[in-house]
């Protein structure tokens, strides 16, 4: 990062005047986007909560992952309901005493949130593959206990990633009112709020949108190859047994929401990918870059990131 990226930063942060996004747009994305997809996300992830806890589909590992997939989903929107009411509604900074407070809170919840539930589709897949890679292991493997625990480790890494935002010291108060900039790096360390608005992007889109959508993708395509190359060297064995048809047509169903899930998670999390990147990048390495027109961009790209956690659940 050079003198001039520096001077971007600087002046972003010390001119509010310098700060005018598009105000049409935003209130139509936030108000109007946000509002659009409440309704359909917490419908859907309310309605998955309840078929995950039905008792055929609660004692299985991929029916539990998949319950944690719509609570993580649905705590995201609820978190986005701030944005919603300061961006959509109000049109101007809430909470101003506490501003701080609450961007600590607001930023690292949607970041931990989105890294679990990315990483909980990548158990979900490589639950799959066991099932498909290792059949005769899969009760000693594929258990809810083991999926408990492989959750718990996701969450404490989670939660180490993104715990550097929880700094009073580090982390609050950006530009109140702005999506996108309403929280960032405090000045005091001008060293992290370089890292936070250049290196840091990349940090997590590497470990929130890239590796989980390689890992998925590998797992789907072995899993297919496996699938694939039992079809052609067994003939399938007809049987009237009514619960050995009931367990194979569950494990189909699982299989095909799993795919869909993954299908749109990486479909929307990849183009948002692109895009940050490309953003932080021109943060970094030019003085003339329009500061509005990233937000106006940012806008769109996390209206997409919203619903993907409004219709993840809903694509089965």
């Amino acid at each position: 990062m050079d003198a001039t990226s520096n001077g971007t930063l600087a002046l972003a942060r010390q001119s509010p005047s310098f700060v005018h996004p598009d105000a049409t747009l935003l209130v139509i994305l936030y108000r109007y986007g946000l509002a659009f997809i409440f309704f359909i996300g917490f419908s859907g992830n309310f309605a998955s909560l309840v078929t995950f806890m039905s008792p055929v589909l609660r004692v299985t590992s991929t029916g539990f992952l998949f319950f944690m997939v719509a609570i993580s989903d649905m705590l995201y929107l609820m978190v986005s309901i701030f944005e919603f009411v300061e961006v959509g509604i109000v049109q101007g900074p809430i909470f101003l005493s506490v501003y701080d407070s609450v961007c600590r809170f607001r930023w690292f919840s949607k970041g931990f949130i989105r890294f679990c539930s990315a990483w909980f589709l990548v158990l979900i897949a490589i639950d799959r593959w066991l099932r498909a890679r290792f059949p005769f292991k899969v009760n000693q493997w594929c258990t809810r206990r083991n999926a408990l625990i492989t959750v718990l480790f996701t969450s404490v890494l989670g939660v180490g990633l993104h715990g550097h935002m929880l700094s009073a010291q580090l982390f609050g108060g950006y530009f109140p009112g702005i999506p996108s900039l309403a929280c960032g790096a405090l000045n005091q360390s001008f060293f992290y709020l370089r890292f936070f608005f250049t290196q840091w992007p990349i940090i997590q889109i590497t470990f929130i949108s890239i590796i989980p959508v390689l890992l998925i993708l590998a797992s789907s395509i072995n899993i297919y190859l496996i699938i694939h190359k039992e079809k052609n060297r067994i003939q399938p064995i007809i049987t009237s047994n009514h619960a050995h048809r009931r367990q194979t047509r569950l494990q189909r169903n699982m299989l095909l929401l799993m795919i869909s899930s993954a299908i749109l998670f990486s479909s929307t999390t990849l183009p948002i990918s692109v895009c940050q990147i490309i953003n932080a990048y021109r943060i970094a390495a030019s003085f003339s870059v329009d500061i509005n027109k990233v937000i106006n961009e940012e806008a769109i790209v996390n209206l997409i990131l919203e619903f993907n956690y409004a219709t993840k659940q809903n694509s089965d």
